[in-house]
């Protein structure tokens, strides 16, 4: 004969199961972020020598593209034709061709398109 506390144990073994298995499913798919690409603004200024630092790099001076994700900028393309600069520590080279498709598609001439 089984006693209460056996069966709720069993059913509470049960649930933790079911939500192991939920997670693992769970952190295996992509989590979801937003990519914005736009001009680089005035106020970006200390955000770009920033990302200029990590990427050992200069930031750039004149117009640029950005790449921001989930609202931080971790990728600029110079329209000036320098180098573009990222963040080494996420998807920059990623980013950088997104910014190059977009600067094409704006008209400007970019290097290494």
């Amino acid at each position: 004969m089984l006693t209460l506390n056996f069966v709720a144990a069993r059913e509470h073994a049960r649930d933790l199961h079911e939500a192991a298995r939920r997670a693992r499913i769970e952190s295996d798919s992509t989590p979801v972020t937003r990519v914005t690409l736009r001009y680089a603004s005035a106020g970006d200024a200390e955000r770009l020598h920033t990302l200029a630092e990590l990427d050992s790099s200069s930031a750039p001076v004149g117009p640029a593209l950005v790449a921001e994700v989930d609202g931080r900028i971790r990728a600029a393309l110079p329209l000036d034709g320098t180098e573009p600069i990222s963040d080494p520590f996420h998807r920059g080279a990623e980013l950088i061709e997104l910014l190059r498709m977009r600067a094409l598609q704006l008209g400007r001439k970019v290097a290494n398109a």
